[in-house]
């Protein structure tokens, strides 16, 4: 199950990606998403480089069928390793963990310059191999995901057009 979608910014590469490497404001986002006991295990940023480790509980609406697998607050690790060229692209490949829920998410983020600004694709693929309830399973995580993509989206544009 494929999780995508483009988010286009007005701001030029570098900006966006200076947003991402600034541990503050990477908090003060999923504080505002809902999140709770936020832990940055690890963040290290360079101009061309960004490693990040961070948990954190998130808040889900859960199908009563669902409910064996996730909860109404779920703790998920999430590993970030950034790379790029300042001015052209950075590149990130991304792996996200819910606790106790048997799925794997893994993908990539592609933040790219663009004639009128740059661009951040995202693209997560979400797996489930237990037979029969799985692919639902995968399905309702990858429905989160793409909602939990466009309300970060809409965050981040926002906080960068202020």
């Amino acid at each position: 199950m494929e999780a995508r979608d483009k988010h286009s910014y007005t701001q030029d590469v570098d900006t966006v990606f200076k947003y991402f490497c600034n541990a503050e404001q990477v908090k003060a986002k999923q504080e505002a998403l809902g999140a709770r006991n936020i832990n940055l295990v690890k963040f290290e940023a360079t101009d061309t480089t960004l490693e990040v480790i961070i948990e954190r509980e998130v808040p889900a609406e859960v199908p009563r069928a669902m409910k064996k697998f996730l909860s109404e607050w779920n703790h998920v690790k999430q590993v970030e390793h950034w790379s790029g060229t300042p001015g052209e692209q950075y590149h990130c490949d991304i792996s996200i963990e819910i606790n106790g829920v048997p799925v794997t998410i893994a993908g990539t983020m592609d933040l790219a310059a663009e004639a009128n600004g740059c661009s951040n694709t995202v693209c997560l693929d979400i797996n489930c191999g237990i037979p029969l309830v799985g692919k639902k399973l995968a399905e309702l995580v990858a429905s989160q995901s793409k909602t939990s993509m466009q309300e970060e989206y809409q965050y981040i544009k926002s906080a960068l057009d202020q």
